[in-house]
C-alpha cells in the first residue's frame, strides 16, 4: 500500500514531461547591404539593414573590416552605415549579430577594376580592346563603362554581364555607334551581388566599385 501513495505524483510528472513541446524555432537574421567604393577619393561607404530588429539590440553592432558600424538613426532601428577612406582591400569581411550565434561572419572577395589602360583615343570605325581587371567577371557580376561628356549633357553607357573569360574589355564598333564624336570623361563601374545563407542568417550584399576617370577622345 505505501507504494500507491506515490502514484498521483508519478502520473503528474509524466503529464508534465509529455506536454513539453520542442523549443521554439528562431528565424534566421536577414541582412541586406550595399558597399560602394570610389577609387578617385578612396572612399568606401557601406550600409547594412538587419532584421528582425531585436537581434541587434542584444548583441554587438555589425563590423566592416574590423571596425564597428554606427547606427543610421534616420533610417530606423536595424540600419547601420560607415564611411572610411582606405585602399580597396579586395577581401571584404563583416561580422553580424545573428540570433543564437554569438557572431556570424560574411567574407567574400571582390576583384577591382582599373581605367589606366583605356586608350586616350577611341575610333568609332574599329573594335577596341583593353585590360580593365586581372581576372574576368564571375556569375553575379557586371561591368559598365560610362562615357560622360565634359558638359555632362548626355552620358552613354555600355554594359557587360558576367561570366567572362578574361579581364580584357572588348568594345565592337557597333557598340560605339551611339556615342558622338568628342571628348569624354570615361570610367568603369563594376557590380557584384554576394549572397549567402546559413541556419543563422540570409545575407545579400551589393558591392559597387567606381574606377578613376580618364580623358578619352572619340573620333571617326
Amino acid at each position: 500500500m505505501p507504494r500507491l501513495l506515490h502514484l498521483p505524483f508519478y502520473f503528474a510528472l509524466l503529464t508534465i514531461l509529455c506536454t513539453c513541446g520542442p523549443a521554439p524555432k528562431i528565424s534566421p537574421t536577414t541582412v541586406v547591404g550595399n558597399v560602394r567604393y570610389n577609387a578617385t577619393n578612396q572612399l568606401m561607404v557601406a550600409t547594412l539593414n538587419i532584421s528582425p530588429v531585436d537581434t541587434v539590440g542584444v548583441q554587438a553592432p555589425p563590423t566592416l573590416l574590423g571596425s564597428a558600424m554606427p547606427p543610421l538613426e534616420r533610417a530606423g532601428p536595424g540600419s547601420f552605415r560607415t564611411r572610411r577612406q582606405l585602399h580597396f582591400p579586395g577581401d571584404l569581411q563583416m561580422t553580424l549579430p545573428c540570433g543564437q550565434a554569438s557572431e556570424c561572419v560574411l567574407d567574400y572577395t571582390f576583384n577591382p577594376v582599373f581605367a589606366d589602360s583605356i586608350p586616350s583615343e577611341i575610333s568609332l570605325a574599329r573594335t577596341v580592346a583593353f585590360p580593365v581587371a586581372n581576372v574576368g567577371l564571375k556569375e553575379q557580376e557586371s561591368l559598365v563603362i560610362f562615357f560622360e561628356p565634359l558638359d555632362r549633357s548626355n552620358p552613354k553607357r555600355i554594359q557587360l554581364i558576367g561570366p567572362t573569360d578574361s579581364g580584357i574589355l572588348t568594345l565592337p564598333k557597333n557598340s560605339l555607334e551611339d556615342i558622338p564624336e568628342g571628348d569624354y570623361q570615361v570610367y568603369l563601374i563594376k557590380q557584384q551581388l554576394f549572397q549567402d545563407s546559413t541556419a543563422y542568417y540570409n545575407a545579400s550584399v551589393q558591392t559597387e566599385f567606381f574606377s578613376k576617370n580618364v580623358m578619352v577622345n572619340v573620333r571617326q
